[in-house]
């Protein structure tokens, strides 16, 4: 079994059965992210428990990688701090913009969007839901 074929296992998991896939009406701050070109439109719901992520959930439709990537996020973020979820969002969008090389990802918990980074078109798909988070985040 290649690596890819890992890659794209773990990624589909996420798609077809993701986490923290709920209603965001109860979430203390909501934004919405769309993508008219592939038609994402997904909502991140956040609590805070002080300066950290205490709880975040999404819903909406996308595309199988936006819909991957916003449930990798719940899963990485949970219990962050917003000075970590902001470099965190920052080193994901230079980790996906090398498209090649051996810097691994960011986290470990993300690895699986290494198989993305070789298609520049996937990039938006991909940070849909991180750019709604760090919106909810420099708002706070």
């Amino acid at each position: 079994m290649t690596t890819n074929t890992v890659y794209k296992e773990v990624l589909m998991d996420h798609y077809r059965n993701p986490r923290n896939f709920s209603d965001v009406s109860q979430s203390e701050a909501v934004h919405r992210g769309s993508n008219p070109r592939c038609g994402d439109d997904i909502k991140i719901g956040v609590d805070f428990d002080g300066d950290n992520i205490g709880k975040i959930v999404f819903q909406g439709r996308g595309c199988s990688v936006c819909m991957a990537s916003a449930s990798m996020m719940t899963e990485s973020v949970t219990g962050a701090s917003k000075n970590e979820v902001l470099e965190l969002t920052e080193q994901l969008r230079e980790w996906f913009d090398e498209k090649q090389g051996d810097t691994p990802a960011p986290l470990e918990t993300l690895f699986a969007l290494d198989a993305l980074r070789q298609y520049p078109a996937r990039r938006r798909c991909v940070l849909l839901a991180w750019d709604a988070l760090e919106s909810i985040i420099q708002v706070e």
